[in-house]
């Protein structure tokens, strides 16, 4: 059997290393030390953003994914 295939492949946490600012508003830090998330965006692109913004995204994409399930068969289907 196929394995099954990891639709959020290009979304990962990483721990900052440095100083960053989040992408979505700039105004918010991503200090050392602090998770943040990580959106690859193209071969050598990547969007850094800090843990508020992040719960935002992360909230939509869960509305994007249950409305995908309950057009597949709902929450049960495997």
């Amino acid at each position: 059997m196929a394995a099954v295939k990891n639709v959020l492949k290009h979304v990962r946490t990483e721990v900052a290393g440095r100083k960053r600012r989040c992408y979505r508003k700039q105004v918010h830090s991503i200090v050392k030390g602090d998770t943040c998330l990580v959106v690859r965006d193209g071969p050598q692109q990547e969007t850094t953003y800090c843990a508020v913004c992040a719960a935002e995204i992360l909230a939509k994409a869960a509305e994007a994914l249950a409305d995908l399930r309950g057009v597949f068969g709902g929450e049960g289907s495997a």
